[in-house]
């Protein structure tokens, strides 16, 4: 009876002098419309960013920020050259089998003297050499010369003949054993084909990176944005209780520390929105370098985001998430491009190692004439035409250089297929935690969400209990502070969440097809 009475008595108390001061009826029900109007923006959770920005604001989605960033961005940039240097590359060694053309002209006099027991006689001769032809690598590995010599001979002595004499040649040389083949001339060329997909994989790294960076950059933004409105309506709730102690204090119902209580609640409510004020200015600024906005145009705006961060439990499928990062991770791609390089070297340093052994042939026909052009008919008629066919054997004695490339090249290849085999593990790693990243986030969000809705329904029933004046300040104060740490939580869950599936795509290697990236 005694408990009953002191629970009822204040309550009374609060009715009686709250009718002194309003119409009867209407104290309680002005204090029931302050809780009512507070709580239901406490359970708003998350703010929205508003639909049409003010003025020096820049309002931007997801997919804008990330295809500025594409386009800002000097990493990008810098990478996106590489690409268009090994292209260069693989013209260069292509161009070895490019045919060149060549022409000679030299003149020379000759002035000689032969004595004998009778005479001394001297000898003039003046001789005109004019050569032309083509001469080219083939992909077997042996080479081409087709030359067209032309030669003029003035001379005083009376063995030799004045006038024109012409040949037309076809010299041909082929390895049989060493740099014999496609493979042996192709090397290169391979080589350079894959090196210039490895700048492209490369490249698509650098996007897949600054892609995430964005949307990480992106969502602590909306984070900051969202936790600055928490903080915010943490603070209209201590200031609103602390209009209501002051009322309660002149209707005598209170003492006044609790209206002490409640501004020093204010007080530092007000340092958590200038912190989170801050807070927001830092990730605007860290998401403006990620962007690239230049220093005298961008940086002045705010940023405003126009999408938010969602919440939606997407299935985890581990084994497929781990194939399809072995599938599609760049850098996966890159190590298997360089292991075919470094097996390519292997066969071209084996072929190294066997002797230099050349079959060699040419064929001509040749002319003489007195006057320009008969030399040419006389040519044509193949009376004068020559073969030839030979072998020509090189071997190195001790050839320990080519020894020593090839066993530095088989130690490479295993050395990059030992990398692999790391790079697999690391793959395999990066995806089961990034998997159990996702899921645990789900797990906190879900957590952080009904102890949300827990501190909400506390708060509520001892703002009543305030109301009928059976709990005191400290206690509703207590309760504020847990709801704005449950909101803050609550947002830095779904925050983390979206970062993480961010992430997950970074290492399943599927950023640019996620987000419909075309290169």
């Amino acid at each position: 009876m005694r408990r009953a009475i002191e629970v009822v008595m204040p309550i009374l108390l609060v009715l009686f002098v709250a009718g002194t001061l309003v119409p009867p009826g209407e104290a309680a029900e002005a204090v029931r419309e302050y809780l009512k109007l507070d709580l239901t923006m406490a359970q708003v959770g998350a703010a929205q960013p508003p639909a049409v920005p003010p003025a020096g604001a820049m309002a931007l989605s997801l997919r804008d920020s990330i295809a500025l960033a594409l386009k800002n961005n000097l990493d990008i940039a810098v990478e996106g050259f590489n690409p268009n240097l090994r292209e260069q590359d693989l013209t260069n060694e292509k161009a070895a089998f490019d045919p060149s053309a060549f022409l000679e002209l030299s003149r020379s006099d000759n002035r000689s003297a032969s004595n004998s027991i009778f005479s001394t006689r001297r000898s003039l001769s003046d001789l005109w050499d004019f050569n032309t032809g083509v001469k080219q690598k083939l992909p077997t590995g042996g080479t081409y010369e087709l030359r067209f010599n032309n030669e003029y001979l003035n001379t005083s002595s009376t063995s030799t003949s004045d006038g024109f004499t012409s040949k037309f040649a076809l010299t041909l040389t082929q390895p049989i054993l060493k740099n014999f083949g496609f493979e042996a001339t192709e090397t290169n060329i391979r080589i350079a084909t894959n090196n210039q997909s490895i700048s492209r994989e490369q490249l698509r790294l650098k996007v897949s990176d600054i892609v995430t960076q964005v949307q990480n950059g992106y969502f602590d933004l909306i984070f900051a944005i969202d936790n600055l409105e928490v903080q915010r309506r943490s603070l209209r709730l201590a200031q609103d209780l602390v209009a209501l102690n002051k009322a309660r204090v002149r209707a005598g119902v209170a003492a006044p520390v609790e209206v002490t209580q409640a501004e020093a609640q204010e007080a530092a409510r007000v340092q958590d929105v200038i912190l989170a004020e801050k807070a927001v200015r830092d990730a605007e600024d860290t998401l403006k370098v990620v962007l690239n906005l230049p220093v005298s145009g961008g940086w002045g705006q705010e940023i405003r985001p126009t999408d938010t961060a969602s919440f939606e439990v997407k299935p985890m499928n581990l084994d497929e998430a781990i194939q399809k990062a072995l599938e599609n991770r760049y850098e996966y791609k890159s190590a298997k491009l360089d292991i075919d390089n470094r097996e390519l070297s292997v066969r071209l340093t084996r072929n190294q190692l066997l002797p230099d052994l050349s079959l060699t042939s040419s064929v001509s026909t040749n002319g003489f004439g007195g006057v320009y052009g008969s030399d040419l008919s006389e040519m044509g008629s193949s009376h004068f035409a020559s073969y030839s066919v030979g072998v020509v054997l090189t071997v190195p004695l001790g050839n320990r250089s080519a020894q020593a490339s090839y066993l530095k090249a088989k130690l490479t290849a295993d050395q990059a297929r030992t990398s692999l085999k790391q790079l697999v593990l690391q793959i395999t790693q990066q995806v089961r935690e990034a998997v159990r990243r996702v899921e645990s986030d789900a797990k906190r969000v879900e957590a952080n969400r009904a102890a949300r809705v827990l501190a909400e329904e506390q708060l509520r029933v001892e703002q009543r209990r305030l109301e009928a004046g059976v709990t005191t300040t400290f206690n509703v104060l207590s309760f504020q502070r847990d709801l704005a740490a449950a909101q803050g939580n609550e947002i830095r869950a779904i925050t983390d969440y979206n970062k993480s599936l961010a992430n997950l795509e970074k290492v399943r290697g599927t950023v640019l097809e996620r987000n419909r990236i075309e290169m």
